[in-house]
């Protein structure tokens, strides 16, 4: 009768995507089944890199209204990447270790470089000039060796894209030479492991920043790493909560919200906005508004993602997670689909095989502003061991399979009009797009003299919260301490697992217990519309031989109602849909 969707038929056709690597060379072109799952497309693509350690990355993809995605490994890959055209994907670093060192296999360890690298160059991973400018001196040093007067000419490192354009100047060039002169003797993969001991120190390493505001309407980064969830305004870091003290995330519509936990005894650090007020364990929400729901609801993803991750001791005890539902749309949930890091650690311990071979690739690009006749030096991130695909750009030395292992950091050579353009580059966020020095010093912190300010705040919070909600007074979240009850106090903070109570500020001027009010009313009307229909069907179809039934039946208003309004509309909803009833 109704055409059945889904058959198997349909299933088992192939859907053509792209994969894009962190290197921007030689993109995948891949067919998949529509009933795959997206494991399935990330095991090919680890597969393809010879990657083992692969629950550090992800595929990241942009759908039809500019909102970035993780690809989810559980559902089907098909049905995520529907309404994206093209289909393109990215192959990411989505968990960053605390500890580089700590991962096991080289190869690994490079495909973090070198997203750490790109990281660098889009102005995610601020730093202060001169830790920058190491940084940078420590990428020359992998791609080229140690520094040789006869072939590195005056501003070679301008043919390296390094930095942002802005920031990229000949003074900074200059310094990074000079760096590079001090590191001879440094192999690329020494040149590599110093740049990740000292990239994993700075404060924005790890963060994927998401566009927010403040309750004062203020601009801001936020992200969530390895430590906690921390926002950035302009070249300062402004807040840092760690997982410790983070007891709930949730989000409600537009709204992120995060619920803050105080342990007696707090003592105020230069990371940490933890204070002591009258010895107590306190607590406070924190929300921040996204440009859409769309944009918050991914936010809420990737925290809690990254807050099982890192925190768990395993990952079967993940909780599920539900935030973000209303009366009239579903919530969001969320688990933990792989391994948590302490799970990937202690099975990294069993990993027995050959050292993968890899080629390493350039940060030269043929967009630079010197030499623009020059040479690319860019290769594949394939490892030497593998081939790339029949229609990727093929190397001059692909085959070169009898070289020793020294001679793989040496980059392969194609020319500038042999890369692939046509694909689309997945958009960059940057923290901060001005010039200004990085100066974490400026962080924004709670201090002893703002407990009084704090207190007033507790014993306000009823008011605070209704003018929360208020748009005419303002149109951003506040941050409303509330005191924690005895039951919350003896609850240790840990991972989310219950959604926010709090209503979006979008709505207008109701308390919460209004709102409750609403929605209760809302289902007892339609309960009551259901049951009424049902009783009316129940009086006018009914035959049973009943007393009162049939006395109620033969009343003179039934009668009419029964001739007049009710069989008309029986009678046209069964021309209307009584074929769906025949066998």
């Amino acid at each position: 009768m109704f055409k059945r969707f889904g058959s198997k038929t349909d299933m088992l056709q192939e859907v053509p995507c792209t994969i894009r690597f962190l290197d921007d060379v030689e993109p995948l072109q891949v067919n998949f089944q529509k009933s795959v799952s997206g494991q399935w497309l990330i095991d090919h693509v680890c597969t393809h890199l010879n990657l083992v350690e692969k629950d550090y990355f992800g595929l990241r993809y942009v759908d039809e209204d500019k909102q970035r995605h993780w690809l989810d490994p559980k559902r089907p890959a098909f049905r995520q990447l529907k309404g994206t055209k093209p289909m393109v994907l990215c192959f990411r670093v989505k968990f960053y270790p605390p500890d580089p060192m700590k991962v096991k296999e080289e190869i690994t360890r490079y495909f973090l470089f070198l997203q750490l690298r790109r990281d660098l160059h889009h102005g995610r991973l601020l730093c202060y000039p001169p830790d920058g400018n190491l940084l940078a001196a420590y990428i020359i040093q992998s791609e080229l060796g140690d520094y040789d007067p006869e072939d590195h000419k005056a501003g070679y490192v301008s043919d390296f894209r390094l930095f942002p354009t802005t920031k990229q100047t000949k003074e900074v060039e200059q310094r990074v030479e000079e760096l590079h002169k001090t590191m001879g003797g440094q192999v690329p993969a020494d040149a590599e492991s110093n740049f990740l001991k000292k990239a994993c120190t700075i404060e924005t390493y790890g963060v994927d920043p998401h566009v927010v505001r403040d309750r004062k309407d203020t601009h801001m980064y936020l992200g969530a790493t390895h430590q906690g969830i921390v926002t950035f305004e302009g070249n300062k870091r402004k807040h840092f909560y760690t997982w410790a003290t983070i007891q709930k995330v949730s989000y409600d519509g537009k709204m992120f919200l995060v619920q803050i936990v105080n342990t007696p005894g707090a003592v105020q650090t230069e990371d940490e906005d933890t204070i002591v007020i009258n010895n107590k364990r306190t607590k406070f929400v924190v929300g921040f508004k996204c440009p859409t729901t769309a944009a918050c609801r991914h936010l809420w993803k990737c925290a809690v993602e990254q807050q099982q991750f890192f925190t768990l001791s395993a990952s079967s005890q993940a909780p599920r997670l539900k935030a973000g539902g209303g009366l009239f749309h579903r919530a969001s949930k969320f688990r933990l689909s792989g391994r948590c890091q302490r799970e990937v650690l202690a099975d990294s311990d069993s990993i027995r095989r050959e050292t993968p071979k890899l080629f390493r690739s350039a940060s030269f690009t043929s967009g630079s502003r010197s030499r623009p006749n020059s040479v690319v030096k860019k290769t594949n991130t394939l490892p030497h061991n593998r081939s790339p695909e029949p229609e990727t750009v093929k190397s001059d030395g692909e085959n070169q399979d009898s070289q020793d292992e020294t001679a793989n950091s040496i980059p392969l050579e194609i020319s500038g009009d042999q890369l692939d353009d046509t694909i689309l580059e997945e958009p960059e966020v940057s923290i901060s797009t001005g010039n200004a020095p990085y100066d974490p010093e400026q962080t924004t912190v709670l201090t002893a003299d703002d407990a009084s300010d704090l207190e007033a705040k507790i014993r306000d919070a009823e008011k605070e919260r209704e003018e929360w909600r208020n748009p005419g007074l303002t149109n951003h979240v506040n941050e409303v301490p509330v005191s924690a009850s005895k039951d919350e106090a003896d609850s240790p903070p840990g991972v989310a697992e219950e959604v926010a109570t709090l209503v979006d500020s979008d709505i207008p001027t109701k308390t919460r217990r209004g709102a409750g009010c609403c929605k209760i009313l809302t289902v007892s009307f339609i309960l009551s519309f259901i049951l009424l229909l049902a009783v009316i069907l129940f009086v006018m179809e009914a035959t049973v031989d009943n007393d009162f039934l049939g006395e109620v039946q033969g009343r003179p208003e039934v009668v009419d109602f029964k001739e007049h309004y009710y069989s008309p509309a029986r009678n046209y909803m069964v021309d209307k849909v009584g074929f769906l009833f025949k066998t």
